[in-house]
């Protein structure tokens, strides 16, 4: 996937020019993708369990609408930011819960429950926001759709992640150690630690060439670095693997399937509120159609960063990887002029693509390894 990636940036830089790799362009970048990668570092959890989420698109878009409409003085109740905004990310995690309760404890697939929640959110998006509710300019939400953290701050959030990730490996590391597992050699988790953070770093020098980094971007950060420590560090995150893996197993082993469950789903829900006031922000309201597609860009930067639909398997930050993937396509696209029918074609073809070499490499199919084993025979 990385080397996809650096494939794609080149190509792109070559038919845009130098403005592709400006800081206003990956500003821009990172700011467009914060939405659906938040989706993303929420559906990695659920996909990874063994359950699929088809509402996350719908339900942003109830979200976005109650929390406009609350808001807005003339087309809805006009109450305080602080209430509306409050009340919609309750909202969010209070459907995720009420879903995981009809998958966990009716039995209903996770994929029936939320293609249901699909069609009924998007119903009730199109009563609650059929008059398009407007955020007011002087309103808090809109400091977060076009707002800048400064230089300087942008610098010391940088070090401070890069801090932040170093200890995370670090005490990974160390567990593993402690508790006889392979934890791989020094050398290659000191890469785990250098890689990130060099990214990191200039990521920020480039955005500061502009005008520092988005709020946006920075609530996205946030969400991942909290996910994947949620993931990796947490006796939670712990249970959801295991349930992904084989959940007669995990019950067997003592844990509480149902209830873990309904907890990743109410992750998710509560997540979906987040995206909703950050696309909210973005667009200083709410619309019927908002969020189209989400549901599906989140699901393809969780399988394209090697996220498995089987469950057991994936990471947050890797479907930060896939996310980076999907926007830097359709950002490429559209710097590029393509017509929005090709625009479709080309998207699903790069994750079919990307998925399909990710496999290959991983786990090839049979008749890939009797291929690799005659080409070696030959070359041998």
């Amino acid at each position: 996937m990385v080397f996809i990636l650096i494939a794609m940036w080149l190509f792109f830089r070559w038919r845009v020019g130098d403005f592709y790799f400006s800081g206003e362009s990956i500003a821009k970048l990172s700011r467009d993708m914060a939405t659906w990668t938040i989706l993303a570092a929420g559906m990695t959890l659920v996909i990874v369990s063994g359950n699929i989420d088809l509402s996350v698109g719908s339900l942003l878009a109830l979200v976005v609408g109650t929390g406009a409409f609350l808001i807005a003085p003339e087309e809805g109740m006009g109450i305080s930011a602080g209430w509306a905004i409050l009340i919609a990310l309750l909202l969010g995690a209070l459907i995720g819960v009420y879903q995981g309760f009809l998958v966990s404890y009716f039995r209903i697939p996770a994929f029936i429950v939320t293609l249901a929640g699909m069609f009924i959110f998007r119903g009730l998006t199109q009563k609650v926001s059929a008059k398009d509710p407007r955020v007011p300019d002087d309103c808090c939400v809109n400091v977060l759709g076009f707002s800048y953290v400064p230089p300087l701050a942008s610098w010391i959030l940088g070090v401070i992640s890069c801090v932040i990730l170093a200890s995370l490996f670090l005490y990974g590391y160390k567990r593993r150690k402690q508790l006889g597992l392979d934890a791989g050699k020094p050398v290659f988790v000191a890469g785990k630690i250098l890689l990130p953070s060099l990214a990191i770093l200039g990521f920020v020098y480039k955005v500061n060439q502009y005008r520092g980094i988005p709020a946006q971007t920075l609530v996205m950060l946030l969400v991942m670095i909290l996910m994947y420590f949620i993931a990796k560090h947490t006796k939670f995150g712990r249970h959801v693997y295991a349930i992904g893996g084989n959940p007669e197993a995990a019950r067997l082993s003592g844990i509480n399937v149902e209830k873990t469950t309904i907890l990743v789903f109410g992750f998710m829900g509560f997540l979906t509120g987040i995206a909703g006031l950050v696309w909210m922000a973005q667009n200083q309201g709410a619309t019927q159609k908002a969020g189209e597609w989400y549901e599906l860009y989140a699901i393809a930067a969780c399988v394209i960063g090697g996220t498995s639909l089987m469950g057991g398997r994936g990471s947050v930050f890797g479907s930060l990887l896939g996310a980076l993937v999907m926007a830097t396509v359709i950002q490429g696209m559209d710097y590029t002029g393509l017509q929005n029918w090709m625009q479709l074609v080309v998207r699903g073809g790069v994750l079919a693509i990307a998925v399909g070499i990710d496999v290959a490499t991983k786990n090839p199919a049979p008749w890939m390894k009797r291929l690799q084993r005659t080409l070696f025979k030959r070359n041998g």
